[in-house]
């Protein structure tokens, strides 16, 4: 929590480094400066847009690796996360807001093995598989787990694939790792004919999620999570998820943070908006020395 200390002018600039005695992460003047402390790495942007952002690892991860062979897709819905195993389970499981595991799960393998993406659209999970038996199809779940009978095939030509989907509230979005295209379906699952190539950022597409207002995908060619708009055009923005797993296969929005499902080390890291200056805290200025942010 902040503190307010002395008063003064506030002519000094933005990345001025200031002493202060304090062991507070945040201190904010009475004239409404505010100063981060060194080391310190993330604060919240929102509150002071003035500081530089970019997305960067947090720090946070849990394990799911007591339940899951091969982490795929991620969701969330509304109050627990929800990962999709690959592997041998063939089935999804339930995790709550600091990844601590439910001792809940289901199975999806009986609509088909490979399952690699799992969506919540408010109501019901979708989740899409790759297996080439019975179908590479999307099947809906109720809220328990529980098969809907209802599902659609996203391979009705042959040259289309799914790897993982998103979902805007009226649309799917599917993104396909074979062909490193998106395309778009209605929420019956009707072919919209759009779609859209992301080969220009990522041959090996994985994972997809909707932000609110744009889409991000997550490969493990690029080792990056890539941001479009939902017509397909590239935002120029990425963040990059090597140095946490490689083999990153799921994304899932959960304001404000991005949390990505890693296949190699069966973790899920948390990625979020961080202050750029923090690069420029640690032993250089010291534990009691501070920068301006706003």
């Amino acid at each position: 929590m902040a503190i307010t200390l002395g008063g003064g002018g506030s002519a000094s600039a933005i990345n001025e480094k200031k002493e202060f005695n304090s062991a507070e992460n945040l201190i904010t003047l009475d004239d409404g400066r505010v100063y981060l402390k060194g080391g310190v790495s993330s604060t919240d942007t929102s509150t002071y847009p003035d500081a530089t952002t970019a997305l960067a690892y947090t720090g946070t991860s849990f394990s799911d690796s007591a339940q899951v062979n091969q982490p795929a897709g991620i969701t969330w819905d509304g109050s627990f996360f929800w990962v999709v195993d690959r592997g041998s389970t063939n089935s999804v499981f339930k995790y709550n807001a600091l990844g601590v595991y439910q001792n809940v799960s289901f199975s999806v393998g009986n609509q088909g093995t490979d399952p690699t993406g799992i969506v919540w659209d408010g109501s019901f999970f979708w989740v899409i598989n790759n297996a080439a038996s019975p179908y590479k199809r999307v099947s809906k779940y109720n809220a328990s787990g529980v098969y809907q009978n209802v599902f659609w095939e996203y391979n009705a030509v042959t040259t289309m694939d799914g790897e993982d989907l998103a979902w805007d509230g009226t649309f799917f979005y599917v993104v396909g790792n074979a062909t490193d295209t998106i395309r778009k379906f209605n929420a019956a699952g009707v072919d919209q004919g759009v779609s859209y190539s992301v080969a220009a950022q990522e041959t090996n597409p994985k994972g997809i999620t909707f932000d609110g207002t744009y889409l991000w995908v997550v490969g493990t060619a690029s080792d990056k999570a890539h941001k479009y708009s939902t017509s397909g055009v590239y935002q120029n923005e990425s963040f990059s998820v090597a140095s946490q797993d490689s083999s990153s296969e799921g994304i899932v929005w959960v304001s404000p943070a991005f949390y990505v499902a890693g296949n190699s080390t069966q973790k899920v890291y948390k990625y979020q908006n961080q202050i750029g200056i923090s690069s420029q805290g640690g032993t250089e200025y010291g534990n009691q020395n501070y920068m301006r942010i706003k």
